[in-house]
């Protein structure tokens, strides 16, 4: 329009006052995109710590029960040096129990008993971050932290981690603990895979006591498991998260 009315003839002063006019039009515009622009660069900012501070405990949690496998590994069996080893939480699990059953009955019944232990240690953390999370669900809601597809992920692992619970408080017979187990870390497995933070769990490799430690398995997993965050960030966003925290 401002290019028509110059072309049309009007007196130089009305041409220059329509062009600074244009000019301040242009600027004002731009200025407000960049404002909007970073204002929605600093509410995803803040929204990601927030999920972050929220949810950062049972993640962790998570994380070291399923890791709690390889633990057991080094511990138990020291024929072998485990230790300098990596594999997923699935199959240190697979060594845990391939190992067990090589033992005799004697040795079998003292790990049982270890094992019991330990993965009841691990698995009260979990219980009681879930049992938090479900006291306050409420407030999380209003906050925007909780919406239903996090309601269903905290509803698969709240059942799940109760039904270990239960099983290991009744320490049943060598057999019923085994095929809980199998149950149980397919269930986890899926479970893992069905929440997009934690998704690269499953795709770890880790030493015994490492699960959380080395920078580049943990971007490995990332980018093996095509990781998208919840609150709709990038993939780089965890890896740079994961560098900060983990220097």
């Amino acid at each position: 329009m401002f290019s028509f009315f110059i072309s049309a003839g009007i007196c130089s002063t009305l041409s220059d006052i329509i062009k600074n006019l244009s000019y301040g039009c242009v600027a004002s515009t731009v200025v407000a995109w960049i404002i909007d622009c970073a204002t929605t660069r600093n509410l995803n900012r803040k929204a990601n710590s927030i999920y972050d501070a929220v949810y950062g405990e049972l993640k962790f949690h998570i994380g070291a029960f399923i890791g709690t496998w390889a633990e057991l590994c080094v511990v138990s069996f020291k024929e072998k040096d485990y230790q300098e080893e990596k594999h997923t939480w699935n199959d240190w699990f697979k060594i845990v129990k391939e190992n067990y059953d090589k033992c005799t009955p004697e040795r079998q019944a003292h790990l049982l008993n270890f094992f019991y232990r330990q993965l009841t240690e691990a698995e009260k953390a979990v219980n009681k971050s879930i049992d938090y999370l479900q006291s306050q669900r409420y407030m999380l809601t209003l906050n925007d932290v909780m919406n239903d597809a996090m309601d269903r992920i905290l509803s698969d692992f709240r059942f799940e981690f109760y039904a270990l619970d239960l099983d290991l408080s009744r320490k049943d017979t060598p057999e019923m603990f085994w095929s809980h187990m199998d149950a149980i870390t397919s269930d986890l497995l899926r479970y893992i895979q069905n929440w997009p933070d934690i998704r690269y769990y499953n795709h770890l490799l880790f030493r015994p006591h490492n699960f959380f430690q080395n920078t580049n398995d943990l971007l490995a997993a990332v980018l093996i498991s095509d990781y998208v965050p919840a609150t709709g960030g990038k993939k780089e966003s965890l890896i740079c998260r994961i560098k900060k925290h983990l220097k």
